[in-house]
């Protein structure tokens, strides 16, 4: 199995945390359709709104292009107004010690446009949630050409408060990762010399901390700007070896208490969990969150649910008529999207490599003879459809 099985290089997205933005400059688009997309919980904040723009490339690929707003608030039914702050294009953030969430009371999004326009949602009241009671699994094998694929499915018993049957689970899968990006392979090579046998070439990323010097690759050097020569540094270590890996959610998953006894619910399969190289380097962690919902923001996760069934993501494009509670005050300019509130439970459990499992072959790359085990890539980058980070998670159980 090749490393390119695993990993992909073509992957732009940077995450950008931690720093004060002040400007950002965003392509100048026709505002056709605004996507606003946001939520507040009662867990410690800062919730997060996103503002995006439809633009029609073709009939089956919508791209979202970011969008900035003027002002960006959240506002509860007692008078309470937040205005959330800009930390990305398109992006607003909430105070981690500003508002939060509680149970019984409502909340609302109003974003006032550049060009004057003002949406508003309608305000969504927060419900009662229960809780997670049990994660559990069963080991799967699934038949394919050459050696089989391995995972984990896993289901939940859980409950919510009588009367209150909207519920959404949401799948959170993180892993842990290193990779060697000292070892990134030059353009061109693995290309057969003259000889017949794999030329390698190796062009260190400039995170990894390591440079050609003399001849020989090592560690610690950085290139100084100034002399635009290789420059050691004491103390200089990999900033993109060693990552926090958490695949997107591939489709929401909605209850509205139809397999519901008495307000409990038992095993709902609520996600899976791939065994690779990669994902079980050392550990991952399946946290499930249950979210309350209203009947409003159930209809409108619903909706996302059997259209992405259809499809396979939750981000390819989705088709027909999906439900929103944001308007236009005016109604000049149409919308999609939902801002929502919701409690949340939820649990996590661990699995490791003393978990039964069957042996992995770790990925080769073209060096000949193959190398085995971790790739040259960084691993803020190295993982297509996920989202990956340097900083452990707070919570997170060595």
């Amino acid at each position: 199995m090749r490393v390119g099985a695993y990993l992909s290089l073509a992957v732009l997205w940077v995450t950008i945390s931690c720093i004060d933005l002040v400007h950002f400059d965003i392509p100048i688009v026709p505002l056709t359709e605004i996507v606003i997309d946001g939520s507040i919980t009662d867990e410690p904040g800062p919730y997060t709104v996103k503002l995006s723009n439809v633009i029609k490339s073709d009939d089956t690929l919508p791209l979202g292009v970011p969008v900035n707003a003027k002002n960006v608030s959240i506002l509860d039914d007692m008078g309470n107004v937040e205005v959330l702050q800009q930390t990305a294009s398109g992006v607003y953030q909430s105070s981690p010690t500003g508002i939060r969430g509680a149970v019984g009371r409502s909340y609302y999004v109003k974003v006032e446009m550049i060009n004057g326009n003002v949406f508003e949602s309608t305000p969504d009241k927060m419900t009662p949630v229960g809780s997670v009671d049990t994660i559990y699994y069963e080991f799967e094998t699934i038949p394919r050409n050459g050696s089989p694929d391995y995972g984990y499915r896993i289901f939940i018993d859980s409950h919510t408060i009588p009367g209150e049957a909207y519920l959404r689970w949401k799948f959170v899968g993180t892993y842990v990762v290193e990779t060697l990006p000292q070892y990134a392979l030059c353009p061109g090579s693995c290309q057969p010399n003259g000889g017949g046998a794999n030329e390698i070439n190796y062009c260190p990323l400039p995170c990894s901390g390591y440079m050609w010097v003399d001849g020989q690759l090592k560690k610690g050097y950085t290139l100084n700007p100034k002399t635009q020569k290789p420059e050691f540094v004491q103390g200089l270590e990999c900033t993109c070896c060693r990552c926090w890996v958490t695949p997107r959610e591939d489709k929401p998953k909605v209850n509205d208490g139809e397999f519901s006894k008495d307000g409990k619910f038992s095993k709902v399969e609520v996600g899976f969990v791939p065994v690779n190289f990669y994902t079980f380097f050392e550990k991952y962690r399946v946290e499930i969150q249950q979210m309350s919902l209203s009947r409003a923001a159930y209809d409108y996760w619903r909706a996302i649910q059997k259209q992405k069934e259809g499809i396979g993501s939750l981000f390819q494009p989705a088709s027909g008529h999906i439900p929103t509670n944001i308007s236009e005050i005016n109604k000049a300019t149409s919308v999609q999207g939902i801002f929502f509130a919701a409690s949340v439970a939820k649990r996590q459990i661990y699995f490791d490599q003393k978990t039964y499992r069957p042996y992995i072959e770790p990925p080769e790359d073209c060096v000949s003879p193959p190398r085995q085990g971790a790739a040259g890539v960084s691993c803020l980058l190295g993982f297509p459809g996920s989202a990956s980070t340097t900083v452990k998670p707070t919570d997170w159980k060595d």
